[in-house]
């Protein structure tokens, strides 16, 4: 049988070559143009005390109270915080086999990752007692609820969808920013159709598109660097969302504080037509990015298969070159050879 390359004459190969890649370029460039992510500006809305002593790893605001899960063997806790003053309310020590690690809350309980024991704890929100736990395999980070699942970070790229009531994983999810996966995912927070992660070991916080995995815009928190108490890690981590001001808490592992913050997406300036020398005189203004990239992938497909039948029809004067220039086999191709 022959080979499907014997189907292309020689001469014809490197020019369906440039033809693919000048498909690639007009079809692949607006989609990699459209996925660039943003980067949004933290304003400090006010700024809160927080132990010094607290190795964060969840923060989580439910109905008012901000609730949050310390981490170290021996040291690990849940507690109910005060987020004005920053005072421990009440809090309940794990055993010191565990590491305590991300929490959100699911109905009257709140669920707690532990880090490498494979175990989330499951207590009553009223009284912090221990009243089940789910198992599952690898380390456990960060952990928020979407509202239908509990979505889970591991210090990977990749997000797992656990179904709330046996923490059965449903999917997971790729995060990448730009086009290139993001390691260290850890603290989550989910709001709406976005889940925002803290980056280990960085001051960096991700807004992720919880259908696509894409960054839809980062904020670098480096400026509450200065929260910082001296102690252990001192990485940013624990992220709340806190509704009634449309805000988040954010701190740190050790951190003296804990700060509202809001993050603010840079928005297009607006052209005042009484002064636009364009407006006045009746230029027509530029189109939309959108519509231009639209344009583009809407041209280029019709242009690049025109090119095509041009390039491999030819003239028959070139025809009879190329026939010159490149005279039959005289023997057909072997199994596998050219």
């Amino acid at each position: 049988m022959e080979h499907g390359s014997y189907m292309i004459r020689p001469t014809m190969a490197p020019r369906v070559l440039t033809v693919l890649i000048v498909v690639l370029f007009l079809t692949l460039t607006p989609a990699s143009v459209e996925g660039d992510s943003e980067a949004a500006e933290l304003h400090v809305i006010s700024s809160h005390p927080h132990d010094e002593w607290a190795f964060t790893q969840g923060l989580e605001m439910h109905n008012g109270s901000l609730y949050e899960s310390t981490g170290l063997y021996g040291y690990s806790s849940l507690r109910e915080v005060d987020s004005s003053s920053g005072e421990v309310l009440r809090q309940t020590l794990l055993d010191e086999s565990l590491f305590g690690e991300g929490i959100t809350v699911v109905g009257d309980t709140i669920v707690m990752l532990t880090w490498k024991e494979g175990i989330a704890l499951i207590f009553d929100i009223e009284t912090f007692e221990v009243i089940g736990n789910h198992t599952y395999s690898g380390e456990g980070w960060g952990l928020c609820n979407d509202g239908t699942s509990l979505v889970m970070s591991n210090g990977t790229s990749e997000l797992a969808f656990r179904d709330p009531s046996d923490f059965t994983v449903q999917s997971t999810l790729l995060v990448t920013l730009d086009g290139q996966q993001t390691d260290g995912l850890n603290e989550l927070e989910c709001d709406g159709g976005t889940i925002y992660a803290n980056v280990w070991g960085s001051d960096l916080i991700l807004a992720i598109n919880s259908t696509s995995g894409a960054v839809e815009f980062t904020v670098d928190a480096s400026q509450l660097a200065e929260s910082r108490s001296g102690r252990f890690n001192n990485v940013l981590n624990g992220i709340a969302y806190v509704a009634e001001h449309d805000a988040f808490l954010v701190t740190g592992k050790n951190w003296t504080s804990m700060h509202l913050v809001r993050f603010e997406l840079n928005q297009e300036p607006v052209e005042d037509h009484d002064t636009d020398p364009e407006s006045a005189t009746g230029a027509p203004s530029s189109p939309p990015r959108a519509e231009v990239l639209s344009l583009s992938v809407l041209l280029g497909i019709p242009l690049t298969l025109l090119i095509l039948l041009l390039w491999t029809s030819g003239t028959p004067g070139s025809a009879s070159r190329r026939r010159i220039h490149n005279p039959p086999a005289t023997r057909a191709p072997t199994e596998g050879g050219r």
